[in-house]
């Protein structure tokens, strides 16, 4: 019985371990077959929405272990599932929007070079994000679905 109560937060944490590895991912990257390279001044460090997102996560795992004495607070993952998926649809859909949009060849006329042809496809930031956020909506209705810790109350 006691692991069954722990399954919600086993599926939190592992919600949060694919969007910790998505914010480090690409999101979008030359296709294959393709010369070039997508150079956006990236440093290594995460930018403000990328740790945000680490950050819900990890709300998304404290909400899971509450959950597990008060029901309620299982609503927490599902809501910071939520933001995640909301995240990665607005940055798809701004990179569908952009000028050079997804998965459509162009040509470049780079300055002292050759013109070459380039695709430009999703990379694994948005797959991994929206993993990510469904595992955290799963351990929270996993978390509210659970019997309460014996002896403890739900206030």
């Amino acid at each position: 019985m006691e692991n069954d109560r722990l399954l919600p937060v086993m599926i939190a944490v592992t919600g949060f371990v694919a969007i910790v590895f998505g914010t480090h991912q690409g999101l979008v990257h030359v296709a294959p077959g393709y010369e070039g390279t997508i150079t956006s001044g990236w440093d290594g460090d995460l930018n403000h929405e990328e740790l945000l997102l680490v950050l819900v996560g990890g709300v998304g795992i404290g909400g899971a272990v509450a959950a597990r004495r008060w029901k309620h607070l299982a609503s927490i993952p599902v809501l910071m599932g939520g933001v995640v998926l909301f995240y990665v649809f607005r940055a798809v859909l701004g990179q569908f929007r952009s000028p050079h949009s997804l998965y459509r060849e162009y040509t470049l006329h780079p300055p002292g070079s050759e013109e070459y042809t380039v695709m430009i496809v999703l990379g694994a930031e948005p797959f991994l994000l929206a993993v990510g956020a469904l595992l955290l909506v799963g351990a929270g209705i996993a978390g509210s679905t659970l019997e309460l810790i014996p002896g403890k109350t739900t206030r």
